[in-house]
């Protein structure tokens, strides 16, 4: 698999990520903000999740796609 099409998938997959990200992040902070942490802490928390399901996805696919045997 060329450069290009690697980045091209991380592309898609972080972007698709993001987007669904923003379409579940209401339910999914009312839900953090209910078990008694600040706004400011639930939303933290959940970027740096879904931050990182990003970031071991991205690697994960790199590393079977780009896997020598």
């Amino acid at each position: 698999m060329g450069r290009k099409a690697a980045l091209f998938g991380f592309w898609i997959v972080g972007f698709t990520l993001g987007a669904f990200a923003w379409m579940v992040k209401t339910p999914v902070l009312n839900f953090v903000e209910s078990i008694g942490l600040s706004a400011d802490t639930s939303q933290a928390l959940v970027a740096g999740f879904f931050g990182s399901v990003v970031m071991v996805l991205s690697v994960l696919a790199w590393s079977f796609l780009s896997s020598s045997s």
